[in-house]
């Protein structure tokens, strides 16, 4: 046999790495992990700001490249899949900054600095296919003064190292919005504000990483509330041997969120808003710590009552054959060997959700705490349950305790058919889409609470209670003793 040369026409090839399926989110994903995999503090993400300049910039202050390496750089295939990587190098083909920047428009150009040197190199779709039969692949190498009047300029010239690339001719995007490119690329602009916070969270919260969409820094979202120590439940590391039979550590880390209701409202940001919380359960895979997929169970049906489970998965970037990352980094499958284990983790961690979701609940009340709390968890018979309105907690026993024998009689019975109809379904329904208006801070509640307050402690000091021990006893039950506001009131009319 005998070797023949049989090259692919450029213009052929790269038209169809046009269409291989990029969003524009994940093309802009691609181009940062470069920035990200240079060492880079920050990346700035910028758009027009009026119709009559349409561009998109990424850039940022990584090391930056020479002109060889960058003229490396924007060859297809530029590293090979199997070599050993950086483990911060997110890269994947050696083809996403020029695939993923050619999926969005027909012109894009790279500059970048280093030892405070310029250079620039282009890929012009539009010069490619001018050759006709004849294309090669052959790169087009901008001058100073070429490079001088590029958009965004100015702001890689301030730079000591760093790299900018730059995003012209969107075809693609001008049939799309019936030649609205401007608004259309305001829309993608705001899409980013919500998706890049979360694909590089870790980078940001861990690292310090910096990201701007035109000067607008955007915060990290953390969809696993990693600072509250009650929504972990610890890393389970998990061997896993690669195609080459050498074995990597993959990490699981389940996590079970709290209630919407017992989230603030800046947790509530940092997950992603309630509203997503179902859309929102499941793995989360990453790659090198950056986000390639989420929101899925890999097969496994969805649990509404499972909305609060998620389970993160560290995967190094050296097992993307294992994993099938594809070239977009944008999905990845399960091996099988990991489906089993991952299957019995799924199972804990929804079975966990599960019962925190069915009742806001305690366990069977502490004997000690008989005071304090409305509700009580009996237990009936083994795994079931039943809910008794705590006829000892100091403000229902107060009550009590004016009654004569009949009149205590009728509020027994009273109290037995609150609790015999409790609309349990409707309830959780209600709850678990955050359905249920606790509007507590106003005037109004204040006010009954206050006088239902007063009331309790008069009580007590009528039976002979000292006053701080009377305040400190009807504060602390269930209904008061979250509300500052309600203490600053009662301490100040008995002046405590």
């Amino acid at each position: 046999m005998k070797r023949k040369p049989n090259p692919p026409k450029a213009k052929f090839l790269m038209g169809s790495m046009r269409h291989m399926g990029y969003s524009f989110s994940d093309a802009v994903a691609d181009v940062m992990d470069n920035s990200i995999s240079a060492g880079c503090t920050y990346i700035k993400l910028l758009f027009p700001i009026n119709p009559d300049n349409i561009y998109v910039g990424i850039l940022d202050d990584g090391c930056g490249m020479s002109d060889q390496e960058l003229f490396r750089a924007m060859c297809y295939g530029s590293q090979a899949n199997e070599k050993e990587r950086e483990e911060n190098d997110l890269g994947r083909y050696g083809l996403g900054m020029k695939s993923a920047s050619l999926s969005q428009c027909r012109k894009m150009t790279v500059v970048s600095k280093k030892e405070g040197k310029m250079s620039a190199y282009r890929w012009d779709y539009d010069e490619i296919t001018s050759q006709g039969q004849r294309s090669d692949w052959s790169v087009l190498e901008l001058e100073p003064h070429e490079i001088s009047q590029l958009y965004c300029y100015s702001e890689i010239a301030g730079l000591e190292h760093g790299t900018l690339v730059l995003w012209e001719d969107f075809d693609g995007m001008f049939k799309s919005s019936g030649g609205r490119l401007y608004e259309a690329l305001t829309r993608n602009r705001d899409n980013l504000l919500d998706r890049i916070p979360l694909i590089y969270h870790r980078f940001m919260s861990e690292d310090g990483l910096k990201i701007y969409v035109n000067y607008q820094e955007l915060e990290p979202l953390d969809p696993f509330l990693v600072n509250r120590s009650d929504c972990s439940w610890g890393t389970i590391p998990q061997p896993l041997t690669d195609s080459n039979g050498k074995e990597h550590i993959i990490q699981i880390t389940p996590y079970k969120l709290p209630f919407v209701t017992e989230m603030s409202e800046a947790e509530l940001h940092l997950i992603g808003g309630a509203e997503k919380m179902s859309k929102m359960q499941g793995f989360y895979i990453y790659r090198g710590r950056r986000l390639i997929r989420y929101g899925t169970w890999f097969g496994t049906p969805r649990h509404e009552v499972s909305k609060y489970a998620r389970v993160k998965v560290d995967i190094p970037n050296c097992m993307d054959d294992i994993w099938k990352v594809d070239v977009m980094k944008r999905n990845a499958e399960i091996p099988t060997e990991l489906a089993k284990l991952l299957e019995k983790t799924i199972g804990r961690l929804i079975a966990k959700s599960t019962r925190q979701t069915k009742f806001r609940g305690r366990a069977v009340t502490d004997p000690k705490e008989k005071e304090v709390y409305v509700w009580d968890r009996l237990e009936a018979r083994e795994g079931y349950y039943s809910y008794k309105v705590n006829r000892n907690n100091t403000f229902i026993h107060g009550v009590l305790d004016l009654l004569n024998d009949e009149q205590k009689t009728a509020v027994e019975m009273m109290l037995q058919q609150i609790e015999s109809h409790l609309p349990i379904h409707q309830l959780h329904l209600d709850h678990d889409e955050n359905h249920i208006d606790r509007s507590e801070e106003s005037v109004d509640k204040l006010n009954d609470l206050y006088e239902q307050a007063t009331m309790a402690i008069e009580w007590a000091l009528i039976k002979g209670t000292p006053l701080q021990e009377a305040v400190n006893m009807v504060l602390s039950c269930e209904q008061f003793k979250d509300n500052d506001d309600l203490k600053k009131k009662i301490n100040k009319r008995y002046s405590l």
